[in-house]
Parts: structure tokens; sequence; C-alpha cells
């Protein structure tokens, strides 16, 4: 056997070889990028989400303070409507009565008997089945 029958099966594996190695070398160089884009992508997302959550505890603490003024002011309301001397306790037990407040809670936020409280309710319920 000559020497180039050796020669060049050996020549085309290493042009074979040099060849595969080129091409995982470019394919390398362009998943290497890939992960740069993708990691500069998660880095994005990352701030993104952070600055979300940010703005959503700050409107988390918005509404609980609009919550905590609505109810100061709905209770400053009660107070005022309570020392109008026109409307006095028994519009505002009332207005108890009509969103189903118990003799309990008439008594105690109005000031009323026990006997003013189940007349009241007892007068807003035949009310509620004569318009009924």
């Amino acid at each position: 056997m000559s020497s180039w029958a050796v020669l060049l099966p050996m020549s085309l594996a290493i042009l074979a070889s040099l060849g595969v190695a080129l091409w995982s070398m470019v394919e390398v160089r362009r998943l290497r990028r890939r992960v740069l884009l993708q990691e500069g992508a998660l880095l994005s997302l990352r701030g993104a989400l952070s600055a979300v959550c940010s703005a959503e505890v700050a409107t988390d603490q918005r509404q609980l303070d609009v919550d905590r003024r609505l109810r100061q002011l709905s209770a400053q309301q009660e107070q005022l409507l309570l020392r109008d001397p026109e409307l006095g306790p028994y519009h505002h037990a009332m207005r108890l009565a009509v969103k189903g407040s118990s003799p309990e809670e008439l008594m105690e936020t109005c000031g009323l008997t026990r006997g003013e409280a189940d007349l009241l309710l007892s007068l807003h319920r035949s009310r509620d089945t004569t318009e009924g």
C-alpha cells in the first residue's frame, strides 16, 4: 500500500475534524450571544417586575389610606347628624333601622331605650311589608 493510500483517509479525517471544530466554535459563539441577550432580557424583566411590585405596594397603601379616611368621614358624618337638632337621634336611628341594625345597636348608637328601638324596628318592618 502506498503512503497516499494511508495519508488520504487520514487527511480527510483531519479535515472533517477541523470542519466540525470550526462549526462547533461558530455555534458556541452564536449560543453565547443568545445567552447574553437572554440574560439582558431577564434583567430587564426583573426590573419591570420589581417596579410593578413596588407600584402594587404603593397602591395597596393608598387604598388602605382611602378606606381609613372614608371610615373617619363616615363616623364624622354620623356624629354631625346626631348633633343636628332637626334630625336628632331618631332620624339617625331610622336610617340605621333601614340598614338592618339590631335593637342593641340602635340603643348603643342613638341612646334609645329598648322599647324605642323595638318600636322603631317594628315600624320599619311594617312599612317594608306594606310597600313590598
